[in-house]
């Protein structure tokens, strides 16, 4: 993998667990690797049904192999959240192709 081709600095995130000062339990993000990786947009859409409208957009990170990384974290990429809907290996773990969808923000 040529690492002149990652030039994007991504973060992906896991979800964890934090018991506040009060006791209760919130969810909440953490960075687990902060890395280079090369960003593509591969489709996008809308739809409407009922008055309601919703956009999705499918992209594709590529970046060195992450063992550790699993499809339940996401990517948040240039001001964006991305939910990791699969992963592939390229070429024998010399890199990963994080196949994501836009999170709606509200």
């Amino acid at each position: 993998m040529k690492s002149g081709r990652l030039d994007k600095r991504i973060n992906i995130e896991v979800k964890s667990e934090v018991i506040g000062a009060s006791g209760f339990r919130s969810l909440s993000w953490t960075v687990h690797k902060a890395c280079w990786a090369s960003f593509v947009h591969k489709t996008g859409g809308e739809n409407t049904d009922d008055k309601n409208r919703t956009t999705s957009r499918i992209v594709e990170f590529k970046t060195r192999w992450f063992s550790t990384v699993t499809n339940q974290m996401r990517v948040y990429y240039n001001g964006d959240y991305y939910k990791i809907e699969d992963i592939k290996e390229i070429q024998r773990q010399q890199g990963m192709i994080l196949m994501c969808s836009k999170l709606q923000q509200t």
